[in-house]
């Protein structure tokens, strides 16, 4: 999809997109990655920064996040973030277009808000963060109390199974009701 983006509103966005992919905080604040850290995420906005500029492709920047994530910086998404951001990207250079560059950032990019507050200003964009409230954003409270609620009803349904004395799970024939 093309468009033409202010080179100054999508560098913003990528800042506050990366800013704000908790993944990729902690594998910079935890030493994961090999090298400057420091010039791989500078390189990281640049590329992202040309894309967006260039045609603004869903899939070509998750293929960038996703490459960058395991070459660069060394970890693996496993829960596939890369792709909830590049769609948040592309979807919130599109309602720059038409929308105030501070509200749209802040609605997709809500983590980020400190780190916009820097890149106004001209400071360093790079934001600390608890290891605990970037835990819990990747980890939401409510779906890990649903998966608890859904393995307690599984246990309910299913009884325990007889383990023997050399640890080995016992088969047992289904009863009859």
């Amino acid at each position: 999809m093309s468009m033409k983006s202010d080179p100054a509103h999508v560098r913003v966005v990528v800042e506050s997109a990366l800013s704000s992919w908790t993944s990729l905080r902690l594998a910079m604040q935890h030493g994961f990655v090999e090298g400057n850290a420091e010039e791989k995420y500078s390189q990281l906005i640049e590329d992202l920064e040309h894309l967006c500029l260039q045609e603004l492709d869903q899939i070509d920047i998750e293929e960038l996040l996703e490459s960058a994530a395991y070459h660069d910086f060394n970890f693996i998404d496993e829960d596939e973030s890369f792709k909830d951001l590049s769609k948040a990207i592309v979807s919130c250079l599109k309602e720059v277009q038409s929308e105030e560059l501070n509200q749209v950032v802040t609605r997709h990019f809500p983590s980020a808000t400190e780190a916009l507050r820097k890149s106004v200003r001209g400071e360093d964009r790079t934001v600390e963060v608890e290891e605990g409230a970037a835990l819990e954003e990747i980890f939401h409270k409510t779906s890990i109390q649903e998966q608890s609620r859904d393995s307690q009803q599984l246990r309910r349904l299913k009884p325990d199974p007889v383990i023997d004395e050399d640890g080995f799970e016992l088969v047992q024939s289904r009863r009859k009701r």
